[in-house]
């Protein structure tokens, strides 16, 4: 009688087992889908970043890249619909950061710089940096 217990034991540990890897994969992709996405938007703030002297002329958005190699991002528009990155991509050393304006209510008809600070792709030369920064009207 003791040895047929042990056969069946030897039968169902692979089984168990199995469940065992089954739980923990399963328990590894819930992890990876529930995590936080990392934030686009590091910091960001009214006005011109430091380094900046005067605001370029028309109003164009542009860029300044900090000794911290992230890059600040500003642009004039509504102070209370700023221009801010909504997307940040890069190929080779190119950087494309792409501005949108939150409108959820209405917004002033003034003139306000806002500076947005996001990080660099990885990969990214910091010496060979070109950015390109392209405004996206909402629709509507």
């Amino acid at each position: 009688m003791g040895g047929t217990g042990g056969r069946s034991a030897r039968r169902w540990l692979p089984l168990r087992l199995l469940v065992v890897v089954v739980v923990v994969l399963l328990a590894v992709v819930v992890a990876l889908l529930v995590r936080q996405p990392a934030r686009l938007v590091l910091a960001s703030y009214p006005g011109l970043p430091a380094g900046v002297a005067a605001a370029p002329p028309h109003g164009e958005p542009g860029w300044l890249l900090g000794d911290d190699g992230r890059l600040a991002v500003y642009a004039a528009g509504s102070g209370s619909c700023p221009w801010r990155p909504t997307s940040v991509t890069a190929e080779g050393d190119r950087v494309r950061v792409q501005l949108g304006r939150d409108e959820r209510g209405a917004c002033t008809d003034d003139l306000v710089w806002t500076t947005s600070v996001v990080a660099l792709p990885a990969g990214v030369d910091h010496g060979r940096l070109e950015v390109e920064i392209a405004t996206v009207e909402p629709a509507g």
